[in-house]
């Protein structure tokens, strides 16, 4: 019959070792934690960083808008022509229920249309007060753009004169598939006195 060997040495670093792990233990949760939170907020921050716009065509030239100043898009239904407004401002629609102004992009900026056999579509643009529907050739899609990681490109003479008229109201050109979609400052075009005043004198909705 073994006498069993009691070591109280032994018992004593064994006990010791299971505090060091467990101390460990915690400590790496408590870190781990922290990075999860911390790749959770990166994420998070990356996600606002990118800025989803509403894409179309004017002419042939791709341009977007934040999508937070586009109220709705769709086909433009027939326009009621007015008297003594500007050749841009081709009249008015209603668009469930309300009364809007249809601004012409193309007469107003001096773009070639290029798809007179096509339907035209809209975007209700609004910014603060000012609310109107922008007569586009074809709503194209969605592109998110994050400006902090991929700076937008300066307007470019290569990308036509024809734009030269509109380009100061480009925040830059966002090059995404092989396209050049041209961003439009929302905060421009909105406090923009070619259109406001036009609206402030011809007070129609």
């Amino acid at each position: 019959m073994a006498d069993s060997f009691h070591n109280p040495d032994a018992e004593k670093q064994d006990n010791s070792l299971h505090a060091l792990l467990a101390a460990i233990d915690r400590e790496t949760a408590q870190e781990l934690a922290l990075d999860a939170a911390l790749l959770k907020e990166r994420a998070a921050r990356n996600i606002r960083k990118k800025r989803p716009h509403i894409t179309f065509l004017l002419g042939k030239d791709e341009v977007a808008l934040p999508i937070g100043s586009v109220q709705e898009i769709g086909y433009l239904p027939t326009v009621t022509p007015l008297p003594n407004i500007p050749p841009w401002i081709r009249g008015i629609v209603q668009i469930r229920g309300e009364i809007l102004s249809v601004v012409d992009c193309c007469l107003l900026f001096g773009i070639k249309e290029t798809s007179h056999h096509l339907r035209p579509s809209y975007v209700i643009f609004k910014h603060k007060e000012l609310k109107f529907c922008l007569m586009v050739s074809r709503i194209t899609g969605v592109v998110n753009v994050d400006e902090q990681h991929t700076p937008l490109l300066p307007f470019s003479p290569e990308y036509g004169d024809h734009l030269f008229e509109l380009s100061s109201f480009f925040k830059g050109a966002h090059l995404i598939d092989q396209r050049t979609v041209h961003i439009l400052d929302d905060e421009k075009l909105g406090s923009s006195s070619l259109i406001v005043n036009i609206f402030t004198d011809f007070p129609w909705k």
